[in-house]
């Protein structure tokens, strides 16, 4: 007899470090993070259930969206540093930050859980729904990391189960 899971499990940190290294093409280290504060120059993810019912949130820095979008374009580490010293998020960084929480989905899809997918990706410097914003601070069931990326820099991720 199988049993079902309400909600998906907290990921681990080898679970995160695996995906984006395997998907970015870049070694990265870990370190341990405190709770990362929300700012309008966070990007969020929400992730849903099948049935549209909030399972998770990622909240990376502005830095870190920049930095991860940019390895994986492969983009110019200048460029990356530019982009982050105007506070500027340019479309392919965007999208390519997009990607990587598109991605990133698979971490909460285990055995037994429910099926999860990405929703929605907010900011940076957008506008958010109270809700989201409140849960990305929400103390318990979190991961929060610092992300060193091979060649890029630190990239601050909150993982965030509801």
């Amino acid at each position: 007899m199988s049993t079902t899971m309400e909600s998906s499990p907290l990921p681990t940190r080898m679970a995160v470090r695996e995906l984006v290294e395997g998907l970015i093409g870049r070694d990265i280290e870990l370190k341990d993070a405190t709770v990362l504060g929300m700012s309008p120059s966070n990007v969020v993810a929400v992730f849903v259930t099948d049935q549209l019912k909030v399972a998770a949130l990622a909240v990376l820095d502005f830095d870190g969206a920049a930095r991860i979008g940019g390895a994986l374009g492969m983009l110019p580490k200048g460029g990356i540093d530019d982009a982050i010293k105007e506070q500027d998020l340019p479309t392919v960084m965007r999208d390519n930050t997009y990607e990587v929480l598109n991605v990133l989905s698979a971490i909460f899809n285990v055995e037994g859980a429910p099926h999860v997918r990405l929703y929605q990706m907010y900011g940076p410097f957008g506008s958010m729904p109270n809700d989201v914003a409140q849960l990305a601070q929400a103390l318990g069931t979190r991961l929060d990391l610092e992300l060193v990326i091979s060649g890029y820099g630190s990239a601050r991720l909150s993982v965030v189960i509801r």
